[in-house]
């Protein structure tokens, strides 16, 4: 009889314990969360802008707001059509609508035409007259001289005027720089570079193709076709801040 209620009782105990067992081991269960699955990173599709001016370190804005002063370049700009605009103090406002495309680079090049119109001025200027008069040279073959003093200029070459803001007959847009000046042909005028000092260059030397820009270095000669269909050769020597100009025809 004792031992049959000693087996009792301990059946009754491995019962509780498994219970118990149990219980511990479902609430633990029960307490575990399941991971949530994260949303997959949007992927936005995106281009670069590079915007450079002249003059530079003019102040970029994009929309409404300011990104740097150029040279800038722009990077992870999402696909879409933007609103530039670059400002300096002294220079109009620029302003253009660019497209940006997936993986593609935009570049944007300005130049700020100056808000100070001033009076045009000579572009020649008369050269000193030599004490021998039978030094001069002949008057269709006579050097003059042009005087680009600011770093941007429009030529107008029959006219014999240069200013910061083009005017109607401009033939030649001129950047300066240290080494060489940096010339843009305004349709319908043309130009074209000869390795040969102004000196040996004559009208026949100057073939004019479709090039709308070139860099002129000191030796070399720009030959000009203008909107009229005269022809010029300009050169310099010691600076790119003085040039010499002859008429061909």
């Amino acid at each position: 009889m004792n031992v049959k209620i000693f087996l009792m009782k301990n059946n009754k105990i491995s019962l509780l314990v498994f219970l118990a067992v149990f219980i511990i081991i479902v609430g633990c269960k029960a307490g575990e969360k399941e991971p949530v699955a994260e949303a997959p990173e949007e992927v936005v599709d995106s281009g670069s802008l590079i915007i450079e001016s002249s003059p530079s370190s003019a102040q970029v804005y994009v929309g409404e707001g300011l990104k740097g002063e150029t040279p800038i370049t722009i990077y992870n700009l999402p696909v879409g059509e933007y609103d530039i605009t670059v400002k300096k103090d002294g220079y109009a406002d620029f302003k253009k609508t660019v497209a940006i495309r997936v993986g593609k680079i935009e570049e944007v090049d300005v130049t700020l035409a100056s808000v100070a119109v001033g009076e045009a001025k000579p572009i020649i200027r008369e050269p000193e007259k030599e004490a021998n008069p039978e030094n001069v040279t002949a008057p269709d073959i006579q050097l003059n001289k042009i005087d680009l003093s600011s770093f941007a200029m429009y030529l107008d070459l029959e006219s014999q005027l240069f200013t910061e803001i083009r005017t109607e007959n401009a033939d030649i847009f001129s950047r300066k720089y240290d080494t060489y000046v940096h010339f843009t042909a305004l349709t319908p005028a043309k130009i074209n570079v000869i390795n040969e000092p102004l000196k040996d260059v004559a009208k026949e030397d100057c073939i004019f193709s479709d090039i709308a820009i070139a860099t002129l270095f000191s030796g070399q000669t720009l030959c000009v076709k203008t909107m009229e269909g005269a022809v010029f050769a300009l050169s310099w020597q010691a600076s790119p801040n003085e040039m010499e100009l002859k008429l061909l025809s």
